[in-house]
C-alpha cells in the first residue's frame, strides 16, 4: 500500500463518484478505477458500493476512511520533520530509462556531490505529477509523445505544473546485435510488422503509441507483438542484449557501465516526435543541485 492510493481513495470519498474523483486528480476514471481496485484487492475488502448517483462507502470502507486521513496527515509531519535535515536531499521522480540513470551515478561520484543525499524513483507520468503535486518529489524527468503533448499540458497546467523541454528526440527502435535492425540508422514504419517488441508498461502516455499515427498501424494492416510488459530496466537490457526483441521508444538506454549502448535507427516520418524535459510546481524553485543535475545530464 502506497500513500497515492490513500489519496485516490480519500478522493473518491470527497466527490462521491470516481469521475469527479478523476477530475480533482487530473487524471483518467479508468486509472482511479484501477488504483481503486488496486486498493481493495491488497486490503481484502470492498470499500465502496455503487449508488444510483455515483459510489458511496462501505461499513470496511468508513473504518478505513479514518485510519486513512490519519496517516496522511502523519506522511505531512514526516516530510516536515525531514525537510529539517541539514544534508541537501534530491528528491527527483524519473520515466524509467537506464540513461538517466547513467547520469545520476555520474553525478553522484563527484566529489563536490559526496554530502548529497538521494530520493530517486522511477515512475509513470500520472504518478510523478501526484508525487510533485504532493511535494514527495522537487523534481520530475519524463517523456512526453507528440501526439499526448496537449493532455499532458492540460492536465500539467490545471495541477500549476510546469515542463521544460530540454531535447525533441526521434522516435526511436533501441535493439541489440541480434535484432535485425542492428546498424541501422532509419527505417520505414512497415519494417516493424510482425516485429517482437518488450515495453514499458502501460500507461496514457506510452511513447510506442505513436505509431498509431501511422494509418498502417492505425487500421491494423500492420501489428506489432508486444510480448512483454515490465517497469525494470534491467529486464529490458537484458532481453535486448540476448534475443533479437526490440524496444520502440526515445533516446533512453544505455547500459548501466556506459560501456554499451543500444540504440537503433530512428523510425521514419516520426523525427521529432519525443519531447523530453523537466517538470516542476511552478511555485517552487528548484535547489542549485537539481539545476546542477539538469546541466550534467547526458542527452
Amino acid at each position: 500500500m502506497d500513500l497515492k492510493s490513500l489519496e485516490y481513495f480519500l478522493a473518491c470519498v470527497k466527490r462521491g463518484s470516481l469521475t469527479g474523483a478523476a477530475e480533482e486528480l487530473y487524471t483518467t476514471q479508468p486509472h482511479v478505477s484501477q488504483v481503486i481496485k488496486n486498493l481493495e484487492w491488497e486490503l481484502g475488502v470492498k470499500l465502496f458500493k455503487r449508488t444510483g448517483t455515483g459510489i458511496e462507502l462501505t461499513g470496511d470502507g468508513e473504518k478505513i476512511r479514518f485510519y486513512a486521513e490519519n496517516t496522511l496527515k502523519n506522511a505531512e509531519l514526516i516530510k516536515e520533520t525531514c525537510s529539517l535535515n541539514n544534508n541537501e536531499t534530491l528528491r527527483i521522480a524519473v520515466n524509467s530509462s537506464s540513461r538517466l540513470a547513467y547520469s545520476m551515478e555520474e553525478f553522484l561520484s563527484r566529489e563536490e556531490n559526496a554530502d548529497i543525499s538521494l530520493n530517486y524513483m522511477e515512475c509513470s507520468i500520472e504518478e510523478m505529477m501526484n508525487y510533485i503535486t504532493m511535494r514527495h518529489f522537487d523534481l520530475g524527468l519524463l517523456f512526453v509523445p507528440a501526439n499526448r503533448l496537449s493532455a499532458f499540458s492540460y492536465m500539467a497546467e490545471h495541477r500549476h505544473l510546469k515542463f521544460t523541454t530540454l531535447l525533441e528526440s526521434d522516435l526511436l527502435v533501441s535493439c541489440g546485435k541480434k535484432s535485425p535492425f542492428w546498424g541501422r540508422e532509419i527505417i520505414e514504419p512497415e519494417e516493424l510488422d510482425g516485429c517482437t517488441c518488450v515495453r514499458q508498461e502501460d500507461d496514457y502516455f506510452s511513447i510506442d503509441e505513436l505509431l498509431l499515427e501511422n494509418e498502417g498501424f492505425r487500421t491494423g494492416k500492420w501489428t506489432i507483438n508486444r510480448r512483454v510488459s515490465t517497469n525494470s530496466n534491467h529486464l529490458i537490457l537484458r532481453i535486448l542484449r540476448n534475443t533479437d526483441m526490440c524496444y520502440i521508444g526515445s533516446y533512453w538506454t544505455k547500459n548501466s557501465d556506459g560501456a554499451e549502448d543500444y540504440f537503433g535507427p530512428t523510425i521514419n516520418g516520426f523525427q521529432k516526435q519525443v519531447y523530453f524535459g523537466y517538470m516542476q510546481a511552478d511555485n517552487r524553485e528548484l535547489s542549485d543541485k537539481a539545476k546542477e543535475f539538469l546541466d550534467r545530464i547526458h542527452l
